[in-house]
């Protein structure tokens, strides 16, 4: 019984001589070997293809404002006992087939400023507001829409409102591209 073993022993150690375990195979794919110019363990993640997938097409996005009230009286704000405010709205609308996604480099989303007539600027809402150093995204789906509000005060107004036509411009922020303006009458 002992040969046996013997045997069995010599047929088990020459099989492990058998092996190749020598450092010069090429165990890698040629991938790795071959240097890239945008090199990713994704294959389609080069950055330029993702950025332009990534772009928005702004002939698919439309923006609305709307100043809440869009006309005012100067006399009945006199006698109201509430504070006059003007509440303003921005709305994006997605008119296209595809998702896209809004970066922001702040906690700021849009911006307004109202003009006179003369077409001097007289109130900028972020001029006097800090925003978080936060980044954000802001995805909007298809005929989804995106809604940012605001209300300001009459008193916030760098100037007093005189009778006349203002003009009240907003902008979706870190995006110049996506503008809207309406107008707020201001009577005697």
């Amino acid at each position: 019984m002992k040969p046996q073993w013997i045997v069995i022993f010599f047929l088990f150690s020459s099989v492990s001589y058998g092996i190749d375990i020598s450092p010069s195979k090429n165990t890698h794919p040629d991938i790795l070997q071959t240097p890239r110019k945008h090199w990713s363990i994704i294959p389609f993640a080069d950055p330029k293809r993702i950025d332009k997938a990534n772009q928005i097409n702004f002939h698919k996005i439309q923006s609305t404002l709307k100043v809440e009230p869009n006309r005012l009286s100067l006399s009945s704000l006199k006698d109201s006992l509430t504070t006059p405010s003007l509440r303003v709205v921005l709305t994006i609308f997605n008119s296209g087939r595809r998702t896209y996604t809004f970066k922001f480099p702040d906690s700021q989303r849009f911006d307004f400023r109202i003009r006179n007539a003369s077409n001097e600027i007289i109130y900028v809402w972020s001029e006097d507001k800090e925003f978080l150093p936060m980044v954000g995204t802001t995805t909007l789906n298809p005929n989804d829409t995106l809604t940012y509000s605001e209300v300001v005060t009459i008193e916030e107004l760098d100037q007093p409102l005189q009778p006349g036509t203002y003009w009240i411009d907003s902008i979706l922020a870190n995006y110049p591209e996506i503008t809207s303006s309406t107008t707020l009458v201001v009577e005697p």
